[in-house]
């Protein structure tokens, strides 16, 4: 990836689905990170059956399927890599409590040489409520507009309100200088959705499964700097920005 590729990454957020996002320079972040920021890595798990089917997770403990393990694998693979080559300090691997989140983060946990993964149970999915379980077409026809929903669903802000609340308690409560959080597609497109006006979390820039997502957290401030970064974006974006400051 060249700098003219970067460039057009930065600027153009396309429809295409998947597309990597990012918000900020390398430079851009070191900057922040300089003002006593922490890095947070937020990773979404790998793909599950109801993943293939579209159905709403939320907060059912569905596993990873066989390519959801591929994926977890790949990920843990030049996530670990880059993160040690460019000696980001870190010292676990925090994870949502539900499996597939903890299996994924499990992989990525023995890619950094730990030997398990920490479960925070703030990173948690966001609640569907009675939504859980439902397709794209079976909520439309039970609940036509978000105004129908059930009570028991947790809504967009309130999720991202949480997902805010969770990360800057873990930036200041914990030792770690950098973060690296496996959590899940519904929170994070809330909190990405709030962070961006909308540019990342919704429509077609949805986070995909096992991108990589990364925030500066601290001072008040949460930052978006990148979101569904893969392996062809990451390790270049990661080696550019300095984290030993």
């Amino acid at each position: 990836m060249d700098k003219n590729d970067r460039k057009r990454i930065h600027i153009n957020f396309a429809s295409t689905p998947g597309t990597p996002l990012l918000f900020c320079t390398p430079a851009q972040a070191t900057a922040l990170l300089r003002e006593e920021r922490k890095p947070v890595f937020l990773i979404r798990h790998g793909l599950t059956a109801w993943n293939m089917q579209m159905r709403l997770q939320g907060r059912e403990n569905i596993p990873l399927n066989a390519d959801g393990h591929s994926q977890a694998k790949h990920c843990a693979s030049f996530l670990g890599k880059a993160l040690i080559e460019n000696k980001v300090p870190l010292k676990s691997v925090y994870t949502s409590p539900l499996t597939r989140a903890y299996d994924t983060a499990a992989y990525i946990a023995d890619s950094l040489g730990f030997e398990k993964p920490s479960v925070e149970k703030g990173l948690i999915e966001r609640d569907y409520g009675s939504l859980s379980g439902l397709t794209p077409a079976k909520k439309k026809a039970l609940y036509p507009t978000p105004a129908d929903y059930p009570k028991d669903v947790e809504s967009i802000p309130n999720a991202a309100r949480r997902m805010k609340r969770i990360l800057s308690q873990m930036c200041q409560e914990k030792a770690d200088r950098a973060i690296v959080a496996v959590t899940h597609g519904g929170i994070m497109n809330a909190l990405f959705s709030s962070l961006t006006g909308g540019r990342a979390g919704l429509g077609p820039n949805v986070t995909q499964n096992c991108a990589v997502a990364m925030v500066a957290v601290g001072k008040g401030d949460i930052i978006p700097l990148a979101f569904n970064m893969n392996d062809s974006v990451f390790p270049e974006y990661v080696s550019e920005i300095d984290f030993l400051i």
